[in-house]
């Protein structure tokens, strides 16, 4: 069984992100862990990252719900798949790591290559 690399970074992030992983092309993976929550929520929130890791979320198709319920987090609303003709779609996340999540997993390679070179690493 094949074990991906993984670089553990712990970074100030606002209290409401607890983390997230971010894939990269090499095949390892970043997890950025908020280093201001404590010890134990840290371990935590490692094992829980780790679980996306385990499960294969990055290169599985399903809703960010699904995949947080199988990591054991938190079960999140998914956004709408599209507007009424003429009006504008609002997504609502469930929470801020939610909408982390979903932008990590839109965000081009320039764009998350831009983020590390502005210091999110």
């Amino acid at each position: 069984m094949w074990t991906p690399d993984y670089f553990v970074r712990l970074v100030e992030l606002p209290l409401t992100v607890e983390g997230c992983t971010v894939p990269n092309d090499d095949g390892s993976f970043d997890i950025y862990i908020n280093s201001l929550l404590s010890g134990e929520r840290q371990r935590a929130k490692l094992e829980h990252e780790l679980n996306h890791i385990r499960l294969d979320h990055f290169y599985r198709s399903g809703t960010v719900a699904m995949k947080e319920r199988e990591a054991g987090g938190v079960l999140v609303s998914p956004p709408a798949p599209a507007a009424p003709p003429g009006m504008k779609l609002i997504v609502r996340y469930g929470s801020p790591e939610a909408f982390l999540a979903d932008f990590l997993n839109r965000a081009s390679a320039r764009s998350l290559e831009l983020l590390r070179r502005a210091g999110l690493k």
